[in-house]
């Protein structure tokens, strides 16, 4: 049988530490997050020692380098052993789950609050707008529309934080500063509830999260809609936005400074590669490392100009390598609790070979979501779309998730499938 380019791939393209780079490799990939990944380098072959110090100089410690048309590394492991690995671990996180310490949420159904969560967040979305404009002609953040829309967002999830959350999921086609700062403040507050957080805590982590990229308003048009990679000195300007955030919340009457915290160290990483400050470990306030998560969570699965979004279990899977120097394990482990082993919409195929969409989650058991079984892939066709709830059903082993599918791969469009389908497009 004949492998497929993916296949070929990720079996010569291999993982090393930067330390062992040398003259001859072929760099196909560097082992960073979304925020600090010099996105403008792109596939490199390696010529000269100086190229290899720049990599360490912008905080890298490990590469992918690609053993098919360069020089290899015989023991390192290959990129299909990097995701399978990464692919198991992200799976035992489903059996972490201890008590759940969040609040009791009112007994409202996703379905029915799905309607109220579309309006409050379209509602923040044209807020943000508005402060992200009026930042940009010079004026000051008006406070309170901002809190107050975030208020109606935590109300939304304290009905049922499955129907706030999986908004944000589900990417829709909006402008991305808007929405990416909407994003982020739902995952943060989502994040916040998951954790046990009290109700004040979430708002002011929202607020954060809703205002985290204020900054970029500071920087030139030019580079902010740039569709091309930015280069060096463009990157270094861009990298300025957090501490533009900060000061212009600073300025802000009444804003706490946790949601400041948001802010400024939504960029900063455990290994003092991120910016502005550099900050390491626990040097990142608890709210930083969370907005770093969500953040960068919400960058990679959106589709971009200069680059492609990742289907969520692609990405949880990306970051939990990234643990290993930009994020503490413990805190992405509550993250991917947040928003489930296989997130609302993710398409999944059973043990029986009936493939389907997520539609919800139970946060007591993150392995056993509700299905909306719509395929049947041994026989390659459509069934009649039937809902399945994984936790109750009877027959365990035939209804057990067993891999992702490629909506793609399928021609489908997994939003179809979830339930009040029109508030996801």
């Amino acid at each position: 049988m004949s492998q497929s380019s993916a296949e070929y791939d990720a079996k010569t393209i291999k993982k090393i530490a930067v330390t062992s780079l040398k003259p001859g490799m072929v760099i196909s990939g560097y082992v960073c997050d979304w925020g600090g990944d010099p996105a403008h380098w792109g596939r490199k072959t390696i010529r000269r020692q100086e190229e290899i110090d720049k990599i360490k100089s912008n905080g890298i410690d490990e590469v992918y380098i690609d053993t098919a048309v360069g020089l290899d590394v015989v023991n390192a492991p290959t990129l299909l052993e990097v995701k399978m690995v990464a692919a198991q671990e992200i799976k035992k996180m489903g059996t972490l789950r201890e008590p759940s310490p969040y609040p009791v949420a009112k007994n409202i159904s996703m379905q029915d609050e799905l309607s109220n969560a579309r309006k409050v967040t379209d509602h923040a979305r044209k807020v943000v707008a508005g402060v992200l404009i009026d930042v940009r002609l010079g004026k000051q953040v008006e406070l309170a529309q901002v809190r107050d829309a975030v208020e109606r967002m935590t109300e939304s999830a304290f009905n049922n934080v499955g129907a706030i959350l999986s908004l944000s999921l589900i990417k829709r086609k909006d402008e991305y500063t808007f929405m990416h700062s909407v994003n982020v403040g739902v995952f943060l507050m989502s994040f916040c509830h998951t954790m046990g957080m009290d109700k004040e805590q979430i708002i002011l982590a929202g607020i954060g999260g809703m205002l985290h990229d204020v900054g970029k308003m500071k920087v030139p048009l030019e580079i902010l809609n740039s569709p091309n990679k930015l280069t060096d000195a463009e990157f270094d300007t861009m990298k300025a936005h957090p501490l533009f955030s900060g000061e212009i919340l600073r300025e802000t009457a009444g804003i706490s400074p946790l949601s400041v915290q948001v802010a400024e160290q939504h960029h900063e990483r455990f290994n003092g590669s991120g910016y502005p400050f550099k900050l390491t470990g626990q040097e990142i306030g608890l709210f930083g490392q969370m907005a770093a998560i969500v953040d960068v969570y919400d960058a990679i699965t959106t589709n971009r100009s200069y680059h492609k979004g990742m289907p969520s279990h692609e990405a949880l899977e990306k970051m939990y390598e990234w643990c290993k120097n930009h994020f503490d394990l413990a805190l992405f482990q509550q993250f991917v609790q947040c928003v489930g082993i296989y997130p609302v919409g993710s398409l999944v195929r059973l043990e029986n070979q009936q493939v389907g969409v997520v539609i919800e989650n139970h946060r007591e058991a993150l392995l056993l979501p509700v299905v909306r079984l719509i395929l049947d892939a041994k026989r390659k066709c459509a069934i009649e779309p039937t809902t399945v709830d994984l936790l109750t059903v009877k027959d365990k082993q035939a209804f057990r998730i067993c891999d992702h599918e490629s909506p793609t791969t399928w021609g489908i469009d997994p939003k179809k499938y979830l339930p009040k389908a029109e508030l996801y497009r």
